[in-house]
This record gives C-alpha cells, structure tokens and sequence, in this order.
C-alpha cells in the first residue's frame, strides 16, 4: 500500500502503538508530492472554540516555519486543508479568515524560514451539519488539491491533529496519515505522549484499543487505521524527510 509513497507499512505488519519508527531510519520511497495540512492544532497553536477570531490569537507550533520550508526545499506541494465555520457562523467575515489571519500566518511562517509558504489555502466556511461535501471528514478539500496540483492522491500525505483529518485523507485515497499530539491528537490518544525525539514516530493500528476517540462520531472507523503518531509538525517532517531516497 506504501510502495508509493512512504513504503513504510509494507515493512512493519501488524504493528501496535508500542512500534517507535526511529529517527533516522532509511524505509526508502521517494519525497511525497503533496503534503496535506491541518491549520488549528498543526500549523498554528490551537485557542479553543470558536477558534482564531483575530490576528492577536495566532502562535506557531514549535517549528512549524522551518518545517514547512523543509518541504519546499524537498520539492513538495504544500496545501493548508482547513474547516473554519466561524465564518458560517457570522463571528468573521471571509475578508477576515483570507486577508487578516492567513495572511499574517503566512508572515509568521515566512519569520521562522524565508521559504515556508503554502502553495494553496483550502478552507471550508460552512456550518458543522450542513453537509458540505468540501467539509472534513469529506474528501472534497483534499480532492481539489490533488487536482489542482496534478498528483495521485496516493502519493500525499496528511498531517492533522483530528479524527476528521486522518478520516478525510482516508476519504480521498491518501495512504499516508499523520496524527500529531499538539491540538487533540494527545486527548485522542487517551493522554499517551508521543516520541519526544524529532523524527521518531509511532505506528497505531488500533491492536491494543487504549484509545480516547474523543470527536463527534459514534465509533471509530477502521478506515483511518494505520496511522502514525508524532510530537508535532515539525517532528512529522524530519520523519517524512529522513525516510525518502536521497535524505
């Protein structure tokens, strides 16, 4: 399934949380062509509902800037895959979300490592239950991207720090599927921490069930199993970068 991309469940079959893939490890594959990312949790520090309402709010996670810069370096496409229904809801005008808070992220990225930059922001304004197609978990988001981009979306890979995230990448084809402990990803794992060392990641199958799948759904879907669990963003792309051809 990862020969693709990653090539990293071939190798290890029927892993637990218990796993550690080590930093630098060399699983072979090549540099994936498009990197998926959450915003709130991932990208930039997350305040808490209603979400960022103002530039003031915004803090980058511990090296998010030179991860994402990383990428760029690599030759990757890097899409922002955002649900921001503060919109919807009226507490921020479109205006606000495109000109105001992603434009002084992009600045804050840009402060930490002059090449960090999104190739393109996809976010979705609509309410929770409307039933946009756009909104994760759907796939429609991740669908744009990969044809805007031109890339298979087997060859992507998504960093979120929600079940919905790691559910939309399952959605639209993506293999590769990255939780990250910033954000909800550590209340998602029942409070367990990840690997502290940067690039070292654990693989979760789901085999031991010691999980708090704490987000609005019923019961997990297995669909999103495997998945890897990591520090942060930044830990997540040494791990992508340290395990592909040439790094």
């Amino acid at each position: 399934m990862m020969a693709s991309n990653l090539g990293i469940y071939s190798l290890i079959i029927a892993a637990s949380v218990k796993n550690v893939i080590p930093f630098p490890a060399k699983l072979g594959g090549k540099v994936p062509a498009l990197i998926l990312v959450d915003r709130d949790g991932v990208v930039n520090v997350d305040v808490g509902a209603p979400g960022v309402l103002s530039t003031l709010q915004l803090e980058l996670t511990p090296g998010a800037g030179r991860a994402i810069g990383q990428l760029r370096r690599a030759e990757c496409k890097i899409a922002l895959i955002t649900n921001q229904s503060c919109v919807g809801k009226g507490l921020i005008t479109e205006e606000n979300l495109v000109g105001d808070i992603h434009g002084r992220l992009q600045d804050l990225l840009f402060q930490d490592d002059e090449d960090a930059k999104f190739d393109h922001i996809f976010y979705c304004s609509s309410l929770k239950d409307s039933g946009d197609y756009r909104m994760k978990p759907n796939p429609g988001m991740i669908e744009e991207a990969a044809q805007m981009f031109d890339i298979d979306p087997s060859d992507a890979v998504m960093i979120g720090d929600a079940l919905r995230d790691l559910e939309a990448a399952a959605n639209a084809g993506v293999p590769s599927r990255i939780l990250v402990e910033t954000g909800y990803g550590r209340q998602i794992m029942g409070g367990k921490k990840a690997p502290n060392e940067h690039g070292a990641l654990e693989l979760v199958d789901g085999s031991e069930g010691k999980f708090d799948w704490n987000e609005d759904v019923e019961n997990i879907k297995p669909s999103i199993l495997p998945f890897l669990y990591a520090k942060n963003l930044y830990s997540a792309v040494q791990w992508i970068l340290s395990n592909t051809e040439g790094s």
